[in-house]
C-alpha cells in the first residue's frame, strides 16, 4: 500500500508548489513539511510521517484530496477502496454530555443511546462520558485520543457551553477555552467536534487549529432534531464517508423528519487547519 501511495502521488504531485498545497490541504503543519529536492523522495519522507500520525487518517485525506484534485485519474479512488478494505479501525468518537440543570425529557440519554447503537454496527467507536464538568474534558481527550468530538447538551444565547458545575448549576465554557483544551490535549487537529447543542454554532471559528471541521446550530436546536441531525452525521461515519459529507447526511435527515435546517451550521477549515 505504501508503495502504491508513493508512486501515485508522484505522478499528480511532481513540484514543490503542487505538492506542498495538497499536504496544507488536506491538515498537514507547514512546518512538518520536508525539503523538496525531488517528487520520489518527498513522497516517501511524507507517506512515513503519514505512517507515524502526521495528520489525523492520513492517507484517507490525501486520497480524497487526489481524487477530488484529478478527477480523471481513477488510481487515487481505487487506492481509497483498498485503503479501507486493509482496514484502519474504526473512527473513535468522544462523546461529552452534561445537564446541569437536569430538565425532565431533554434528549440526553436518548443521544448516547442512538450513538451506541450506531457503534454496534461497526465503523465507529464511542467512548461516553455523563455529567461531564470542565475539569473532565482534558483528561477524557488525553484517554481516548478521539478523531471526533461530540458535545450534547445546552448552550447559551451567547454561543458559551454549558458543562456540569454541580448543584443544579452550569459551568459555563467560552469556544475559545474549550478549543484551547482540545488543541492542548490532542496530537493534531482532530476530525471534527461536533456541537450538538443551540447556538453553540455560530462561534465555530474559534476552532481553528483544533480541528478540521466544526458542525453545530446558529439557532435554538429542538431535541428531534439534534436526535435527527446525530442519526444522519454518525451514520454516514460509520459508513467511511468524510465528515464534510456525513453533515450533509445529518442535515438531510433532520430535514426528513421536518426540521428547519437553516440554523445548522458547518465550517471547513481548509488549507491551515493544521496550523497551532
Amino acid at each position: 500500500m505504501r508503495n502504491k501511495v508513493i508512486d501515485l502521488m508522484q505522478d499528480l504531485y511532481f513540484t514543490e508548489r503542487e505538492a506542498n498545497a495538497v499536504l496544507i490541504k488536506i491538515g498537514y503543519r507547514p512546518s512538518r513539511i520536508p525539503a523538496f529536492h525531488d517528487a520520489a523522495t518527498f513522497w516517501t519522507q511524507v507517506v512515513l510521517q503519514l505512517e507515524r500520525g502526521a495528520v489525523i487518517d492520513g492517507f484517507g485525506r490525501l486520497l480524497s484530496a487526489a481524487q477530488e484534485d484529478h478527477p480523471g485519474d481513477r488510481r487515487a479512488a481505487t487506492l481509497r477502496v483498498e485503503f479501507r478494505m486493509e482496514g484502519r479501525g474504526p473512527v473513535t468518537v468522544l462523546a461529552l454530555f452534561a445537564d446541569a440543570h437536569r430538565r425532565p425529557g431533554l434528549r440526553i440519554d436518548e443521544e448516547s443511546r442512538l450513538l451506541t447503537e450506531i457503534a454496534a454496527g461497526g465503523g465507529i467507536e464511542v467512548h461516553t462520558r455523563h455529567a461531564v464538568r470542565t475539569s473532565d474534558i482534558q483528561q477524557a481527550l488525553l484517554g481516548v485520543k478521539p478523531r471526533i468530538l461530540h458535545f450534547g447538551g445546552h448552550g447559551t444565547l451567547d454561543g458559551l457551553l454549558e458543562f456540569d458545575g454541580g448543584d443544579r448549576r452550569p459551568a459555563e465554557v467560552a469556544p475559545t477555552d474549550f478549543a484551547r483544551v482540545i488543541a492542548a490535549a490532542s496530537d493534531g487537529p482532530l476530525e471534527a467536534v461536533v456541537l450538538n447543542s443551540c447556538y453553540t454554532g455560530a462561534n465555530a471559528a474559534a476552532f481553528r487549529g483544533a480541528t478540521r471541521a466544526v458542525a453545530g446550530a446558529v439557532d435554538a436546536l429542538p431535541d428531534n432534531c439534534a436526535l435527527a441531525f446525530a442519526r444522519g452525521f454518525y451514520t454516514s461515519v460509520a459508513a467511511g464517508q468524510p465528515v464534510e459529507k456525513a453533515y450533509e447526511n445529518g442535515t438531510a435527515q433532520a430535514g426528513i423528519v421536518g426540521c428547519d435546517t437553516g440554523g445548522l451550521h458547518f465550517e471547513f477549515f481548509s488549507g491551515n487547519a493544521g496550523d497551532r
